[in-house]
Order: C-alpha cells, then sequence, then structure tokens
C-alpha cells in the first residue's frame, strides 16, 4: 500500500489591515454562497482558527480552506475569493 507524501503543516495567516476592512464590507454585501464562504474561511484563519475547525464551520472540506487559504497567501484577497 503506497502512502500518501506529508502536506506540509499550513502557516497560518494575517490579514492585512486593507484586506481585513475588504472582506467585512464584502461579507455585508450579497454574495453567492461558495463567495460568502470563502471569506467566512479567510476570516476564520485570520482569528487563528484551525483548518478542521475552519472547515466544519462554514461546511466545507479541509483541503477546499487549505486551497483558499494558500491562494490568498500566493496572489491576495481577489484571487482567493475566485474560481481557480
Amino acid at each position: 500500500m503506497r502512502r500518501k507524501k506529508p502536506r506540509p503543516r499550513f502557516p497560518g495567516l494575517k490579514l492585512k489591515d486593507e484586506d481585513r476592512e475588504l472582506l467585512r464590507r464584502k461579507a455585508r454585501e450579497r454574495q453567492t454562497e461558495r463567495t460568502w464562504k470563502r471569506i467566512r474561511m479567510l476570516q476564520m484563519l485570520d482569528e487563528g482558527k484551525s483548518l478542521a475547525a475552519t472547515a466544519a464551520a462554514v461546511g466545507s472540506a479541509v483541503p477546499s480552506v487549505r486551497r483558499v487559504g494558500e491562494r490568498y497567501l500566493a496572489a491576495g484577497v481577489e484571487v482567493a475569493l475566485k474560481d481557480a
């Protein structure tokens, strides 16, 4: 049986002040459910919540939360909120 290659630990993330404010504004506007979940994922990760706790809270899977966090770290908030 082959073992999966372990993924590196998610480094956590801290939103920039302007990104935090942008997410607050977007959360008050009408959004699709997918976008709203991504906004909430980023906010919860910024609060220091774990990947598993964040996934459970928004009704998503851990890999999805990880991908959104990694996209934010790589390219910023606008990319993290859009489909890949």
